[in-house]
């Protein structure tokens, strides 16, 4: 028996979030997270800030918002050695989309990932 197309995709994406980051109506970014199989392990940050090398970072233990730290911990590593983003306003706000997303996600203030980007002014939009 023909296992149906639903349940194929259901099982193929059971542990996996995709997130498509826009700015001013444009896409500049994808986050993907891949969850554990239980609580306590590993959770994975796929962040592709687009130009820019596509980075990964995790997560382990509980008790906390994994997934926040694990994208975190990824833009930290977002490639800015073009320097673009070293651009400052007079009050030291950086200039850039890019460089407001990776402030935005490294900030340490315990707020939800997807809400400091929208704080940012990006749009978080889930697609799987």
């Amino acid at each position: 028996m023909t296992a149906n197309i639903y349940d194929q995709h259901a099982a193929a994406f059971a542990r996996v979030s995709a997130f498509v980051v826009l700015d001013k109506g444009e896409r500049v970014a994808t986050v993907a997270l891949k969850f554990p199989a239980d609580g306590a392990g590993r959770l994975f940050a796929y962040v592709h800030w687009l130009g820019a090398p596509m980075v990964r970072a995790f997560a382990g233990g509980g008790g906390y918002d994994k997934r926040s730290a694990a994208v975190s911990a990824a833009a930290c590593k977002i490639d800015m050695s073009d320097r673009e983003d070293l651009h400052r306003d007079d009050e030291g706000a950086p200039v850039t989309p890019r460089a407001t997303f990776i402030q935005a996600l490294t900030g340490r203030d315990g707020q939800d990932w997807t809400r400091k980007l929208e704080d940012a002014g990006f749009v978080v939009i889930q697609a799987v």
